[in-house]
Order: structure tokens, then C-alpha cells, then sequence
């Protein structure tokens, strides 16, 4: 059973979409890369980036097999660059 989810989007994820928060539906104890997996498929504009875009849970960057709580805060974020 699969539920909503939404993601805030951030930097260069937030402009490739259009919009800052993006829904997503996977398993209530989805894995990081699952809900990656996920966002690629709510937004093909995000293929180039996804790659090199990291996963927050609840304030927290998780690693690629992490298991994701249901109702855990989630963010996108692009790497960036500055000067």
C-alpha cells in the first residue's frame, strides 16, 4: 500500500520542476533510494540532476538504504556551488 508524500524541493531541483514541494507515493517504510526513485518518476526534469542530489529526512541527509519513516519530513537538495 502506497501512500502520498511530499518533498520540498530546493536550488536547482526547485527551478528544474517549476515548483518548491513535489507529492510522491511509495510504501509507508520506504527505503532513501526508493523515494529517489520516486521523485525521478514524478519529474523526468530532475534525471540529469538526481544523480548528484542528496535526501533529507527530518533534517537529517540518509544514505541510500536508510528505511524512511512514515510522516518523516522530506527534502531534495541539489549540490550547490558558490564563490
Amino acid at each position: 500500500m502506497s501512500q502520498l508524500r511530499t518533498v520540498r524541493l530546493f536550488a536547482g531541483a526547485r527551478q528544474a520542476v517549476g515548483r518548491d514541494e513535489l507529492q510522491i507515493a511509495v510504501a509507508p517504510q520506504a527505503t532513501a533510494a526508493e523515494i529517489l526513485a520516486a521523485i525521478g518518476q514524478a519529474a523526468p526534469e530532475l534525471a540529469g540532476l538526481l544523480p548528484a542530489c542528496r535526501l533529507v529526512a527530518d533534517q537529517a541527509y540518509v544514505d541510500a538504504q536508510q528505511s524512511i519513516a512514515a510522516g518523516a519530513e522530506l527534502a531534495l537538495i541539489p549540490p550547490v556551488s558558490g564563490g
